[in-house]
């Protein structure tokens, strides 16, 4: 039967102090308990009810920017667990299409580079000069549409193994991290 329901069978009524009190074993009271070392629960030295916590004590200061100033700049550290292979995939095609583009329009201006400084006619005068008056057959390869085709195949070519390779790799890292703990990384606020 708990405390209460004895209180109320008896029909008399003690605070809710008296029902708290524990026994102390401080000074050598071993085994018997007086009235003088008991202390009620909620009142020791690490107890809630003197706010006593883990934390340092909280003082206030005249201004916010001053207590920042003399702490510091806050670090975190956190663990790089797991990485989403769909969000890892999604990025790694946004990359590769940058990159797909970049590829094409890079092909676009080295082409009009070289024919803007006369090598591929230079090159094309090389080529008959060797060859007997006659264009060598290789040249047509160096056309403007043809090289733009190439950098279009070669740009699509790269999306396709780019996105594959960030999404295993995303696969890869989550098994390394799931036998090794991770990347730990170290943030700060500064």
């Amino acid at each position: 039967m708990s405390t209460s329901d004895s209180r109320a069978a008896s029909g008399t009524t003690t605070s809710p102090e008296a029902t708290t009190k524990l026994p102390s074993f401080e000074d050598g009271a071993e085994g018997g308990t007086t009235a003088s070392s008991e202390q009620s629960i909620g009142s020791g030295k690490g107890s809630a009810s003197k706010g006593a916590s883990r934390s340092p004590k909280k003082t206030t200061t005249s201004s916010p920017a001053a207590e920042a100033e003399k702490r510091g700049p806050r670090r975190v550290r956190l663990t790089l667990a797991r990485l989403d292979p769909f969000s890892v995939m999604k990025l790694s095609f946004l990359v590769a299409i940058a990159l797909g583009i970049a590829t094409v329009v890079a092909v676009i201006l080295t082409w009009n580079l070289v024919d803007a400084i006369g090598l591929w006619d230079k090159v094309d005068q090389l080529g008959r000069d060797l060859n007997g008056g006659s264009p060598l057959p290789f040249m047509e390869f160096f056309q403007f549409s043809k090289m733009v085709s190439y950098g279009t195949i070669v740009a699509v070519v790269n999306v396709v193994i780019i996105t594959a390779l960030g999404t295993l790799l995303a696969f890869l890292y989550n098994l390394v991290a799931a036998l090794l703990g991770g990347l730990k990384l170290t943030f700060t606020d500064e």
